[in-house]
């Protein structure tokens, strides 16, 4: 078994020139000791084969199905616990480019702070861009309120400064190993998609650890919403797996304060999604709202 201190864990689904590109700036990293793993969740495009030609060196992990974003992060994970003894995980959106110092900034940072579980950096919109994405997550778990920090705000340097945040976005943070093993990967049950990767953050917290922000690590994400626009069918499971999550993490008081004010700032998105037009997002919204109300054994 080899020592290594990150393994890079990318996973993709159909798309060869984000993935293509991602792996470039991969390859860019200024990191002495880490190795890269690539998902391929059942791509029918060819894909993987073009991948495979250009990145010899990459580690290939082939599923014979799409296990959804949770499970096929996890089966990346279950390869370098078999290949590698390392202390870090570096999970990445195969539609991300990286700063070439950003995994040393975020290895540094959790290296500095053993209470620190998770580190995520300073996130853009498809680049060039100074439109910011996501510096971290904010979460209120008496209202519901999750959303990324300064998301489509320009920087002005506002969050030029580390911060401790609620959680840390999915399509790029670094997680120490150890924690990882601890919690047993990505909840499957958040499958295909949606909120996996703060209910990861809230189980951190529950084990002691504590999410952060390090604004030196630099990434772009061309998949965020304020960059492509909304998808029906991610809409209809990010609503699905948003009463999953609270069901899973909100104590007695907090879910009677969400019963109130939810159903509120639901009619308000009704309302705004009707005014512009947007029926099919609206249709997969109540999609998501209603198989949560009608499945048994929905909850946690």
């Amino acid at each position: 078994m080899k020592n290594i201190s990150a393994a890079v864990i990318v996973v993709t689904y159909n798309n060869l020139t984000d993935t293509l590109e991602c792996l470039d700036s991969v390859s860019r990293l200024r990191y002495s000791s880490f190795e890269v793993v690539l998902v391929d969740n059942h791509s029918t495009d060819g894909s993987l084969e073009k991948i495979a030609a250009r990145y010899a060196a990459v580690h290939y992990v082939t599923n014979a199905e799409n296990l959804g974003v949770a499970g096929g992060r996890n089966s990346g994970w279950e390869y370098v616990s078999r290949q590698f003894s390392c202390d870090y995980l570096f999970f990445l959106d195969n539609d991300t480019v990286i700063h070439p110092d950003s995994l040393s900034h975020l290895v540094q940072a959790l290296e500095g702070d053993p209470e620190l579980g998770i580190v995520c950096g300073k996130t853009y919109t498809a680049p060039p861009s100074e439109t910011i994405m996501s510096v971290g997550m904010k979460v209120n778990l008496y209202t519901g309120f999750i959303a990324d920090i300064g998301s489509g705000e320009k920087d002005a340097g506002q969050y030029d400064n580390a911060a401790v945040v609620s959680a840390c976005g999915g399509f790029a943070f670094l997680i120490r190993d150890s924690l990882f093993r601890a919690l047993n990967g990505l909840a499957n049950e958040f499958n295909p998609y949606g909120w996996e990767d703060v209910d990861l953050s809230f189980r951190a917290l529950k084990k002691g650890y504590r999410c952060y922000y390090n604004p030196k690590a630099i990434i772009y994400h061309k998949g965020c919403k304020i960059g492509r626009g909304y998808i029906p069918l991610y809409e209809k499971y990010k609503v699905k797996h948003y009463f999953r999550f609270l069901a899973r993490h909100t104590n007695a008081i907090q879910k009677l304060t969400c019963s109130i004010i939810i159903p509120f700032r639901a009619a308000a998105s009704v309302l705004k999604l009707i005014l512009r037009g947007q029926g099919k997002i609206l249709s997969s919204h109540l999609s998501g709202a209603l198989e949560t109300l009608f499945t048994k054994n929905r909850l946690p």
